[in-house]
């Protein structure tokens, strides 16, 4: 009997093993037909994996299903414990260093244009490309939404301090922050992403001139 039972668990531990398998096989395919397709991951239909509502596929590439979860969590402030808040920051930060992951990886598969290859070493070229994703995801997806829904909720807060319904003072605020989560990609993923392209533009600009320099003074000395 006893047999029976071990052999009967091995057989679902091996079952559960190759599913497994299957799933992370199939994200990886998935990954790669990203990459090879371009696919930006804050210019996609699932750009709203932002508000938490699909938690099971939060981790596929080019997915924006929890950016914003750290900003639902500032909406309910008022009525959470603070570890839930803080909780809502860290799970935002893990998307953050995954959609960074996945467009480094995507520029190290498609690889280096003409220019770029001419005046930036790979690691260069790589280190770049994500830290100007970072700064983009920083600003667009966690410091101005955060800002944004936590001085709503705080002045909502104050506007209902006198409302004699327990439930719309309860709720009130919470349902005004969230309102404005829909509208946060339309809000400042663009002007952002203006900016940090103007910025990163720049500093190429000031590296190859700097570069040119280095590569003239070199040719001076050997004359």
């Amino acid at each position: 009997m006893s047999n029976t039972i071990a052999e009967t668990a091995e057989k679902k531990v091996e079952h559960a093993g190759v599913e497994v398998q299957k799933q992370v096989d199939k994200a990886g395919t998935e990954v790669q037909q990203l990459a090879d397709k371009d696919a930006n991951s804050t210019d996609s239909n699932v750009r709203y994996m932002a508000y938490a509502s699909r938690l099971r596929t939060a981790v596929r590439a080019g997915s924006r299903y929890i950016a914003y979860t750290s900003d639902v969590g500032e909406a309910f402030r008022p009525m959470v414990p603070p570890w839930v808040v803080t909780g809502g920051y860290a799970i935002s930060w893990l998307y953050l260093g995954g959609d960074v992951s996945y467009e480094s990886y995507k520029a190290y598969h498609q690889g280096p244009s003409a220019t770029e290859a001419a005046n930036f070493s790979e690691p260069t070229r790589i280190a770049m490309i994500a830290t100007k994703r970072a700064l983009f995801q920083s600003i667009a997806s966690m410091a101005l939404p955060a800002f944004t829904i936590h001085t709503i909720v705080k002045r909502a807060t104050k506007s209902f301090v006198n409302v004699k319904n327990p439930r719309l003072k309860l709720w009130g605020p919470t349902c005004l922050g969230l309102s404005v989560v829909p509208a946060l990609p339309y809000l400042f993923d663009k002007p952002v992403e203006h900016l940090t392209d103007k910025a990163f533009e720049l500093v190429e600009h000031a590296y190859l001139a700097s570069k040119r320099r280095e590569e003239e003074l070199k040719v001076k000395k050997e004359l």
